[in-house]
Parts: C-alpha cells; structure tokens; sequence
C-alpha cells in the first residue's frame, strides 16, 4: 500500500511532464508549429524553455550550424541572457540576447534606412508638438513643449551629418549619434513589420524564435512578429513562453494570450515547484481578479505561514518593519527572520531602499535626473563606481592595516606607478613612491578620528595628489565656483557631497548585496522568506496603487471607465505586481501595507479571500 501511495504523489508532482514533450512535438512537426506556454510563478519555464533548445540542438542543431542558421532566444534581461547561456554551454547556435540587443544587431547595417527612419519621425514629433503648442495655453507646459521643440529640430539638421549611427543597449547613448532605447524598439519592430527583406533575413537567419517572458516583450515587436508569422508560418516558428498574470511593465502587450493565432499550441503547466501550500492558495486568491487560472503547491510542499501586518503612514516603518520580521520569527521558529541578510524585504521603488539603507542623500538628487537614471541603477555612473570599485577596497584595507592589499590596489591603479611612468622617469623612482606614499597618506587622513568625508572631498584630494585618474567631468564636479547649467553636472555635485559611508550603502544595494529589492526588480527569482512592503505614501509613480487594490480608497472616474472598456486598470496592473510580489516566498511571507485605512485593507483582504481574520494584524 505505501508503495502506491508513493507512486500517486511521485505522479502527481510530475503532472506538468507532457508540457515539454508536447512543445517538442511543435518544434519537430512538419510544417512545424508555433506555441504560447503558460507558466505560472514556480512552475519550471525556465527549465521548459532549456529543455526545448537542448531538444532543437540535439536532433536539428547540426543542420543549422551547417547553414550558418541559429535559434533565436530572446529574454528581458543580461543575467537572464548570461543564464540560459550558460545552460546551454554558449553553444553558437543559439543567439541569446535582451530585445534591445537582438534589435540592433539585426538593423545597425541599415544606416540609410535608419537615418531616412529617423528624419521622418522627428518632423512628425515637431509638427505634433507644434500643433499642441498653438492651441495649449502658456506656462510650464508650454516653456517644456518649446524646449523639446528646439531640441528635435536641433537633432533633425545634425542627422545631415551622421555617417554612422550608434546604439549601447546598456549606456545612456546621449551623443547627437545616438539612438535611444525607446528609438531601437520603434525603428526595429517597423522594419520587421514592413520590409520584405528584413522579414526574410530574420525567417531565413532564425527559423526558431524563443521569446522568454513574453508578456513584458514590447508590444510593437510582438505586433511585427506577429505580421511576419502571417506570411512565413509554414517555416517559421515563434515560442513564447510566459504568465500574462506577471505582466509589470506597461510597454508588454495586454491580453497577449487573446491575440495570438488561435491555431498556435497553448500548453499549461499547472504546478508551483517553489512555494509552500498557503502561499500558494494565496497567488491562486490573487489571481482570481484577473483570470481564471490557477496551481497546485507540489504533495510535498511544507504548508507554510503567510501574515499580513497593517500599520499608519506616519509609523516609524524601521522600527515596524524590524518588529515584523521579530514577529515572524516568533510564528515560524526561523531564525532567518532575525538576521537581517537572510531575508528579503521588497519595496516598490528604489528610493524606498535608499531611505531604509541610509543612501537617500546620494541617491535622491541623481534620480531626479533624467539622463543618469539607468545607470544609477546599474551602477554605471564613473565617479561612483571609481569610488566603491577602488577608493573603498583601498580604503578597507587600510584600516585593516593590510599593507600588502593596498600595495596591490596602488600598483594597479595609480598612475603614477605605471610601467610608462617609470620608464620615462628611471633616476627618479624613489621620489615617485615616496609621492605615492604621501599622497596615499593624505587621502587617508580623510577618515582620521572616525571622520567621514563626503565624496566630493576624496575627489577632491585625489585630483591635488595625482594618485589616480578621474576624467574631465570631475573638474567641474569640484569646482566651488561652478556656474554652468549642465543638468548631470549638477545632480552629481549634489549628490556626491553625500557622505562616503553612503556610497557605500548604495553600491551594496545595486550590487543585491541587502536584503532590499523592488517589487519589479525581483520577477524570476525566489527567497525562503519575504517580506513585501506597501507603501503609496512613498510611492512617485502612478502605474500602481496598492491602497485601492486594498479598499482603502475609491476607484476614480478613469478608473471605473478603463474597466468598463475592458482596457488595463491600475487595479489589474497592482493585482499583477502583488502577485509577483508574493509568490517571490518558498516558505513564509510577510506584507506589510501602510495605510490611513487598516480597517478597510483589513476588510477587503478577508472577503478576496486573500488572508484569514487571524492572519491579520493591525499594529499600533
């Protein structure tokens, strides 16, 4: 009898087996046929979409290769890409790439069609801001619509002049010879939806087309591909993978299952291999607000704990969150909620961190410019990661008084130390370490008597002594007396006077070395413990609102007609981040909102079903 039962729960842990047989059979089907794979929070679409491309090198990779022909992969991120591509052994068959990078590769040798492309759009923009300036009224609006004019009719008699355009998928690409991100997608997906030869060269070049979380894939590329299919689906296969329910970004195609082909394959996979039982029943509650599908925890999942915790806006939220995570670890007996690096506290936006992490002086300024933004958030601005890739290390190892480390750091980095400088100056190396030594000892005076300089002095000494280079920015950065109006110079000389010890924090936080992540920011992976933090006071965006999912406050006019019209609600957008969220948690979860409402969240968390009344606490 136990063997039986052994049998049942094996075979009911391994129901969603038949999903990857099936798309084999897509793959391998003459003509071969196109698919849309549903797969939940936990499910396994990673390893869905491994198994397909190892299915595709093993019985069709040899002919490709022989063709000079490759499977296109195309994901949401550079970790996602730097994955897969290590599961599959960097194998050149496959082409694994972010969209932005796919896009480029396919038309950066069009230049004369991406410079007719351009020309033709930005008189379109002038002409249209042109109309909006006649008929709007003065003022801010009108002083930004004549700014962006000058601008674009600037940039439209430089295009003249360009030979080449450029394109860094992951810079901020603001030359005159620059395409932006947003100018990539647009002039990529309306070469693959309207010329005939592009179509060819991506059909005839990559006869499989694997697109992994497919429902943030910008929609005028799903459009474009979905065009090509049209024309080419005899020979052409396009794979999606995905859950429309983790739908975060407002650029990915609403409704995406609704609009592709009805003869495509849509298999489902109905397991969650990562969460315990209630956290499980919990994602399944969520989701009912938006479809009708649904999981099962695995037979062998633990049952697991899930808490909600409602609090004021004016709470001191350090101490209650750290009172959360105490109590926590008095319902569960895991010591991982004591320990601060151990579990994951999800905030709604980056800011959140930097005032929670002690970062918020560095970072506040630098994100209010525009023209920084996505490198502040990969790390990528040079003054900053000079300072946490070489001034810190040296620094730390200092006051370890470990001589030989900051030897090591000094020989590698400091110019004056270079094999070139020696060369050219062989009578006087005495004096060039002795002027390492004592510009080493002044920049390390900073911190004498437990002082912490700000960043703007390191640079400061730093370009007296020559110790290292810091480019031609950092004069203006030091300037006292600068006047000019260049919007990065000055975000960066406000925030660089945030003291060092915050530089710190921040490259820890963007480094995932905290226990601090966005909600967005964290789709795909999984922690044994989460805590989920909402709070709107805090928020600056307007594509989410927590406090209306939750019934504390009434859905607006807008609202009410953008559901009325079957269009995306901010309540749907929140439903579906929510759900990321949450089943972001293997055993326990914790959420904690902040709202002038406890009350009303309280209510509207028992009857969706979403938390029991003695899940729920309203803290004072």
């Amino acid at each position: 009898m136990k063997q039986s039962i052994d049998n049942t729960i094996q075979l009911d842990n391994h129901v969603d087996d038949h999903v990857d047989l099936e798309i084999q059979e897509c793959l391998s089907s003459v003509p071969p046929k196109s698919f849309f794979m549903f797969a939940g929070a936990g499910s396994g679409k990673t390893r869905s979409l491994i198994s397909a491309l190892e299915y595709l090198d093993d019985t069709q990779g040899l002919s490709l290769a022989e063709h000079g022909k490759q499977v296109a992969v195309i994901t949401y991120t550079n970790a996602a890409c730097d994955e897969i591509g290590r599961r599959l052994q960097y194998k050149p068959i496959f082409h694994v790439s972010t969209i932005h990078s796919f896009l480029w590769e396919l038309i950066k040798n069009f230049q004369t069609d991406i410079k007719d492309w351009l020309r033709a759009n930005l008189q379109s923009e002038i002409e249209e801001l042109q109309i909006k300036q006649g008929k709007g009224r003065g003022g801010d609006a009108a002083a930004k619509r004549a700014k962006q004019i000058a601008e674009k009719s600037e940039r439209l008699q430089k295009i003249n002049y360009i030979r080449r355009f450029s394109y860094n998928p992951n810079g901020e690409n603001l030359s005159f010879d620059s395409l932006s991100h947003d100018e990539v997608i647009k002039i990529g997906s309306y070469f693959i939806e309207s010329e005939p030869l592009m179509q060819q060269v991506l059909v005839s070049k990559y006869p499989f087309f694997l697109i992994d979380e497919s429902q943030d894939t910008k929609k005028e590329l799903i459009d474009a591909l979905l065009c090509v299919y049209e024309k080419y689906s005899n020979n052409w296969v396009i794979g999606m993978f995905g859950d429309t329910m983790q739908r975060i970004y407002a650029d990915g195609k609403d409704r995406l299952e609704e609009i592709v082909p009805k003869e495509w394959f849509f298999p489902i996979k109905v397991m969650n291999h990562r969460s315990a039982k209630r956290i499980v029943d919990l994602a399944n509650a969520i989701r009912k607000s938006i479809d009708d599908k649904s999981q099962k925890a695995r037979t062998d999942a633990k049952e697991g704990l899930i808490r909600l915790f409602i609090a004021q806006p004016n709470s001191d939220k350090e101490a209650i969150e750290h009172d959360v995570a105490a109590r926590m670890y008095g319902l569960t007996l895991d010591s991982g909620w004591i320990n601060d690096n151990e579990y994951e506290s999800l905030i709604l936006e980056h800011h959140m961190a930097a005032s929670r992490y002690s970062f918020d002086n560095l970072f506040t300024p630098l994100d209010r410019c525009k023209e920084l933004t996505t490198a502040l958030r990969k790390g990528e601005i040079a003054e900053l990661s000079f300072l946490a890739n070489i001034i810190a290390p040296l620094i730390d190892a200092h006051q370890a008084n470990d001589s030989f480390a900051v030897a090591k750091i000094l020989r590698k980095n400091c110019p004056l130390l270079s094999r070139n400088n020696f060369e050219k100056q062989p009578n006087d190396q005495k004096e060039l370490l002795e002027q390492v030594d004592q510009s080493a000892e002044s920049l390390f005076s900073l911190w004498n008597e437990d002082s912490v300089p700000t960043c703007i002095d390191i640079l400061k000494n730093i370009k007296e002594s020559g110790l290292f280079d810091l480019g031609d920015r950092v004069d203006d950065l030091i300037d006292d007396e600068y006047t000019g109006d260049d919007t990065k110079v000055l975000a960066l000389r406000s925030g660089l006077n945030a003291p060092f010890d915050e530089l710190v924090h921040y490259y820890a936080y963007i480094s995932d070395q905290t226990k601090f992540a966005t909600h967005q920011g964290v789709k795909g992976l999984e922690f044994p413990r989460v805590m989920v933090v909402i709070d709107d006071s805090e928020s600056r965006g307007f594509l989410f609102n927590y406090e209306k999912l939750f019934g504390a406050k009434q859905l607006s006019e807008t609202d009410l007609k953008n559901e009325k019209e079957g269009k995306d609600t901010s309540n749907r957008r929140t439903a579906r981040l929510f759900y990321v969220a949450c089943t972001r948690a293997q055993d326990s979860l914790a959420v904690v909102v902040y709202s002038e409402n406890p009350d009303a969240v309280k209510a509207t968390a028992i009857s969706n079903g979403w938390f029991l009344p003695d899940e729920i606490e309203i803290m004072n």
